[in-house]
Order: C-alpha cells, then sequence, then structure tokens
C-alpha cells in the first residue's frame, strides 16, 4: 500500500509516537535511495539492517516521531532524492525484496 503524504502532520500521523531510523555517523538517515527506512522500534531497525547485509556499520537511533520529520527534514529528503519511505520494513533473504508499508513523498507545490 501506498499513500502521498504532503506535510509532516500527514506523517507524524501515520507513525507510532517514536520512531527509529538507522544511521551510520549518529545522525544522517542511512538510506537506499530513493527509499528511506523507519521502524517502530531499536531492535527491528538492526535486524532488518543485519538481514539486509549492508556491509556497513549501522545502529539505530530513536526520536519522538514529531521531533524528527518536519517540513525541513522532509524537504531534506526530498533535495536528496529520497522519495520512498517504508514503514517497519522487512527483507526476504531469499528474493531480495523489501517488503513493508509504502508512504509516497509528494512533491511540494
Amino acid at each position: 500500500m501506498s499513500e502521498d503524504v504532503t506535510t509532516m502532520q500527514q506523517l507524524v500521523e501515520l507513525l507510532p509516537a517514536r520512531i527509529w531510523y538507522l544511521t551510520s555517523n549518529g545522525t544522517d538517515m542511512w538510506c537506499r535511495r530513493p527509499y528511506g527506512f523507519l521502524f517502530s522500534t531499536g531492535q527491528a531497525a538492526e535486524t532488518f539492517a543485519k538481514d539486509m547485509g549492508t556491509g556497513e556499520e549501522l545502529f539505530a537511533i530513536g526520536m519522538e516521531a514529531g521531533a524528527l520529520i518536519s517540513d525541513d527534514v522532509l524537504s531534506g529528503l526530498r533535495a536528496t532524492s529520497v522519495t520512498r519511505l517504508f514503514i517497519d520494513p522487512t527483507f526476504d533473504k531469499d528474493s531480495g525484496d523489501v517488503h513493508g508499508k509504502i508512504l509516497r513523498l509528494s512533491p511540494l507545490t
């Protein structure tokens, strides 16, 4: 299922109160353009990274959804060509596919 998200409020309403993302440096979200990844738990994030076998030393950082996701952050994601956000994705080791709810970041008008 894919849903268009145009505002911070729409995104926050779709997320759990606390969200987690993967990072290699403690600040920047790890992504695979055009996809970014958000998780309900840190364990889910780190399991996803291990299953995916990125070859990078990734760890999870958790924050309140409203504090992490702002219009500036959404604009930054769009500017770096991240146009889809997976929510609680899973990685299928057999097929190499990623599954989960995808939110599409609509262009600002």
